[in-house]
Protein backbone atom coordinates (compact mmCIF):
# COMPACT_ATOMS: atom_id res chain seq x y z
CA UNK A 1 0.00 0.00 0.00
CA UNK A 2 1.47 3.19 -0.96
CA UNK A 3 1.92 5.95 1.51
CA UNK A 4 -0.57 8.88 1.96
CA UNK A 5 0.15 12.51 0.50
CA UNK A 6 1.78 14.53 3.55
CA UNK A 7 0.76 18.18 3.30
CA UNK A 8 4.71 19.00 3.65
CA UNK A 9 4.94 17.46 0.45
CA UNK A 10 2.56 19.75 -1.30
CA UNK A 11 3.54 23.22 -2.52
CA UNK A 12 2.42 26.31 -2.35
CA UNK A 13 -1.20 26.83 -3.74
CA UNK A 14 -1.75 22.92 -4.81
CA UNK A 15 -4.41 21.17 -3.72
CA UNK A 16 -4.42 18.71 -0.65
CA UNK A 17 -6.90 16.04 -1.00
CA UNK A 18 -7.98 13.85 1.98
CA UNK A 19 -9.32 10.66 0.18
CA UNK A 20 -10.64 7.80 2.73
CA UNK A 21 -10.11 7.81 6.29
CA UNK A 22 -6.22 7.26 8.38
CA UNK A 23 -5.73 4.54 10.81
CA UNK A 24 -8.44 3.33 13.06
CA UNK A 25 -8.43 4.28 16.44
CA UNK A 26 -7.77 1.29 19.18
CA UNK A 27 -9.32 -0.60 19.97
CA UNK A 28 -9.93 -2.26 16.31
CA UNK A 29 -13.09 -3.85 15.58
CA UNK A 30 -13.05 -7.49 15.52
CA UNK A 31 -13.48 -9.76 13.44
CA UNK A 32 -12.48 -11.91 10.23
CA UNK A 33 -13.86 -9.46 8.26
CA UNK A 34 -11.19 -7.23 8.70
CA UNK A 35 -7.90 -6.32 7.26
CA UNK A 36 -5.14 -5.05 9.79
CA UNK A 37 -3.19 -3.45 7.29
CA UNK A 38 -6.12 -1.44 6.54
CA UNK A 39 -6.54 -1.01 9.97
CA UNK A 40 -3.17 0.35 10.96
CA UNK A 41 -2.59 2.19 7.60
CA UNK A 42 -5.88 4.05 6.80
CA UNK A 43 -8.40 3.32 4.26
CA UNK A 44 -8.16 4.87 0.82
CA UNK A 45 -10.32 2.72 -1.38
CA UNK A 46 -13.52 3.98 -2.54
CA UNK A 47 -15.68 2.14 -0.82
CA UNK A 48 -19.04 2.58 1.03
CA UNK A 49 -18.15 3.24 4.85
CA UNK A 50 -20.34 0.03 5.88
CA UNK A 51 -16.80 -1.59 4.20
CA UNK A 52 -14.46 0.57 5.37
CA UNK A 53 -11.68 -1.57 6.59
CA UNK A 54 -12.97 -4.50 5.26
CA UNK A 55 -10.54 -7.26 2.84
CA UNK A 56 -11.65 -7.36 -1.02
CA UNK A 57 -12.35 -10.84 -0.19
CA UNK A 58 -14.81 -10.16 2.47
CA UNK A 59 -16.63 -7.16 0.86
CA UNK A 60 -17.34 -9.74 -2.06
CA UNK A 61 -17.86 -12.06 0.19
CA UNK A 62 -20.83 -9.93 1.80
CA UNK A 63 -22.20 -8.87 -1.87
CA UNK A 64 -21.96 -12.29 -2.74
CA UNK A 65 -24.91 -12.96 -0.12
CA UNK A 66 -27.34 -9.79 -1.62
CA UNK A 67 -26.94 -9.90 -5.33
CA UNK A 68 -29.85 -10.36 -7.16
CA UNK A 69 -30.61 -12.85 -9.47
CA UNK A 70 -31.55 -11.05 -12.53
CA UNK A 71 -29.37 -12.01 -15.43
CA UNK A 72 -28.17 -9.07 -17.91
CA UNK A 73 -28.30 -10.31 -22.00
CA UNK A 74 -26.84 -7.70 -24.54
CA UNK A 75 -26.97 -8.57 -27.96
CA UNK A 76 -23.61 -8.04 -29.58
CA UNK A 77 -24.87 -7.45 -32.94
CA UNK A 78 -22.82 -4.51 -34.64
CA UNK A 79 -21.54 -1.55 -32.16
CA UNK A 80 -19.87 -2.19 -28.70
CA UNK A 81 -20.33 1.23 -27.85
CA UNK A 82 -22.82 1.16 -24.65
CA UNK A 83 -21.63 -2.63 -23.53
CA UNK A 84 -18.89 -1.49 -21.30
CA UNK A 85 -21.65 0.95 -19.09
CA UNK A 86 -24.18 -1.70 -19.05
CA UNK A 87 -21.48 -3.67 -17.59
CA UNK A 88 -21.09 -1.30 -15.38
CA UNK A 89 -24.40 -0.43 -14.35
CA UNK A 90 -24.94 -4.02 -13.97
CA UNK A 91 -22.03 -4.33 -11.66
CA UNK A 92 -23.63 -1.29 -9.52
CA UNK A 93 -26.75 -3.11 -9.12
CA UNK A 94 -25.11 -6.08 -7.90
CA UNK A 95 -26.60 -8.27 -10.46
CA UNK A 96 -25.77 -12.14 -10.75
CA UNK A 97 -24.49 -11.72 -14.48
CA UNK A 98 -23.86 -10.06 -17.99
CA UNK A 99 -24.05 -12.29 -21.00
CA UNK A 100 -23.05 -10.98 -24.50
CA UNK A 101 -24.52 -12.51 -27.08
CA UNK A 102 -23.08 -12.01 -30.47
CA UNK A 103 -20.43 -13.28 -32.76
CA UNK A 104 -18.24 -10.14 -32.14
CA UNK A 105 -15.85 -9.74 -29.29
CA UNK A 106 -16.42 -6.46 -27.51
CA UNK A 107 -13.91 -3.53 -26.15
CA UNK A 108 -13.61 -4.44 -22.64
CA UNK A 109 -12.00 -1.16 -21.61
CA UNK A 110 -15.60 0.64 -21.38
CA UNK A 111 -16.55 -1.78 -18.33
CA UNK A 112 -13.79 -0.56 -16.17
CA UNK A 113 -12.37 -4.11 -14.70
CA UNK A 114 -16.10 -4.81 -13.13
CA UNK A 115 -16.35 -7.36 -16.26
CA UNK A 116 -13.92 -9.77 -13.98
Amino acid sequence: MSSPTTPGSIGPGEFFPVIGVGPHEKPWPEGAQYDSELLLNGDRRNVLDHYRYWSVEAIVADLDTKRHKLHIAIENWQHDLNIGSVVRTANAFNVAGVHIVGKRDWNKRGAMVTDR
